[in-house]
């Protein structure tokens, strides 16, 4: 009914307005199917109560003085002319004065659901209420959010273009995330066929019409499946197969298996897939290797971190466990399940490895490191007696790394003849050789090295001044107008100028900051300067 009142008169008596007039809804024109169980529609943020939501404030209050009038019992007034006489003419209600507009039902619902109100429904508060993966899709099917099923379908259809798809399906219901999960894998992602197995047992009355729809599509999820194993077997994801083999049920585990049934002669070869076909299948017969190589071993070694082996796989990695490449992973893996293969693998460790260091601290870490030393002293003093430069060099850095070690023998000499004094590892060696009471003169040798080269002579200064020789400037680097007090190494007191950024190269660390010991004049004075010790 209008809110405009007759703009000319009638000889008929008001009636009462019907009890069952209601404003219209936006689910009016829509099969009773798809409307909500529930009277009202409800957004993730319930509306705040008002007048726009109460059916009761939508129509406006009758004037006090046609109350009377509106009722078919009230008898008529001298005031008021009877049905029988006319009606004068009464000055419309827009000619007196503007009517207030309201705000109808629908209106309300679409500025809460879809428009500028305050309680507007986002695509982001729908997808961090389900989730954007698909175990969590997956988990919304079996739990759905009470106030996300109460929203209209007209408000999820203005939300779906801005969801990811996975959660449009899972909001919409079991039979929208089946044809997601089918569409998805004919476009290759094969692994959602295990969760459209999940939603077919969970859901089959709603799974069952659109897979039976769609069977040109899982056609090509099936082949996605085919291909992908293929890949793996022969190349670098054979894990991802064997996770593949470890999550697959129903209908799916069966394409799998067929097609790694295709592919046998490739199975034995692969250990993470045999091993997760063993456990599935203990009576399946494949050719592993009498031998495995290298290859073999590696990739088993790194299944064996994360999970159990099949006992046929383990047993094949326990007699080789010996002829494992030498990392850290493999290391702890032997100590862990074969201790008495420890041993063999610390003597195949590359001592030229970059991460040497990573060796060092396991082999400190886990009392292996007397072998590991071994081995490197060997390494030094096959090397030193060779060529003593070479051995030298060595040394020095293996020192660099915190290996105490022993100097070679040959390295025993009266000088530096044939030693590059520009060579840091040549002052480490002078100091040594002056520690143990050689006569060297240091500085007849830095002056002439300076005299001849003024750059190496810098760099022989440096050095000698950081193996801590007593040793003062060559008189060829004096002289410099910018040097200035202030310009030491506060580590091992050498010119800064001579060689800038001396402070980032130099080996001697810096001095612990030690606080000065007061004398007991000191202390009574501090006393006095604060009596009682506050």
């Amino acid at each position: 009914m209008s809110d405009q009142p007759a703009a000319a008169p009638t000889t008929e008596t008001p009636e009462t307005p019907e009890a069952t007039d209601k404003p219209a809804t936006p689910e009016a024109d829509t099969p009773a199917t798809d409307t909500p169980a529930t009277d009202t529609d409800a957004d993730l943020e319930p509306a705040t109560p008002g007048p726009a939501n109460d059916p009761a404030e939508r129509v406006a209050d009758p004037p006090a003085d046609t109350a009377a009038a509106r009722s078919p019992d009230a008898a008529p007034t001298a005031a008021e002319p009877t049905a029988a006489e006319p009606i004068a003419a009464e000055p419309a209600d827009h000619e007196r004065r503007a009517p207030k507009k309201k705000r109808t039902k629908k209106k309300a619902k679409e500025d809460g659901a879809g428009g500028a109100g305050s309680n507007r429904v986002t695509p982001d508060q729908v997808t961090r209420r389900i989730g954007a993966t698909t175990a969590k899709a997956l988990a919304y099917l079996d739990a759905p959010d009470p106030q996300l099923s109460r929203l209209s379908r007209k408000v999820s259809e203005n939300l779906l273009p801005d969801l990811p798809p996975v959660v449009a399906g899972a909001l919409l219901g079991p039979g929208a995330m089946t044809r997601h999960l089918v569409a998805s894998a004919a476009a290759g992602r094969y692994r959602d066929l295990f969760a459209l197995w999940d939603v077919f047992r969970a859901h089959p009355a709603a799974a069952k019409p659109e897979l039976s729809e769609r069977q040109p599509a899982l056609a090509k999820g099936r082949a996605a499946l085919r291909t992908a194993t293929r890949l793996g077997l022969t190349g670098r994801h054979a894990q991802r197969v064997a996770e593949d083999i470890a999550q697959a049920e129903g209908l799916i585990w069966q394409w799998l298996r067929e097609a790694l049934i295709e592919h046998r002669p490739l199975l034995g070869r692969r250990p993470a897939v045999a091993s997760a076909l063993l456990q599935r299948e203990p009576d399946l017969e494949l050719d592993l290797p009498a031998q495995p190589d290298d290859d073999w071993l590696a990739e088993a070694a790194a299944a064996r971190v994360d999970n159990e082996l099949a006992p046929a796989v383990d047993a094949l990695l326990a007699a080789n466990a010996h002829r494992l490449p030498a990392t850290v992973s493999t290391l702890r893996l032997a100590t862990r399940h074969y201790p008495d293969r420890v041993a063999a693998l610390i003597d195949r460790v590359d001592l030229d490895n970059p991460d040497i260091g990573a060796f060092l601290a396991w082999a400190r870490d886990h009392g292996a490191a007397d072998r590991l030393h071994g081995r490197i002293r060997e390494q030094v003093a096959g090397a030193a007696a060779r060529d003593r430069v070479e051995g030298l060099a060595l040394w020095y850095r293996w020192a660099e790394r915190g290996v105490a070690l022993e100097l070679p023998s040959s390295l025993h000499v009266d000088d530096l003849e044939g030693f590059d004094l520009s060579r840091p590892e040549t002052a480490a060696l002078a100091a040594r050789l002056v520690a143990a009471g050689k006569a060297l003169d240091l500085q007849e040798q830095l002056d002439a090295v300076a005299a001849a080269n003024t750059q190496r002579g810098e760099k022989a200064y440096e050095a000698m001044v950081c193996a801590d020789l007593d040793v003062a400037l060559p008189g060829t680097l004096e002289g410099n107008p910018a040097v200035r007090e202030g310009t030491r190494c506060p580590n091992c007191r050498a010119w800064t100028w001579v060689r800038p950024g001396h402070e980032q190269r130099c080996p001697r660390p810096p001095a612990p900051a030690v606080e000065p010991e007061l004398d007991a004049f000191e202390l009574a004075a501090a006393e006095v300067a604060s009596p009682g010790g506050k």
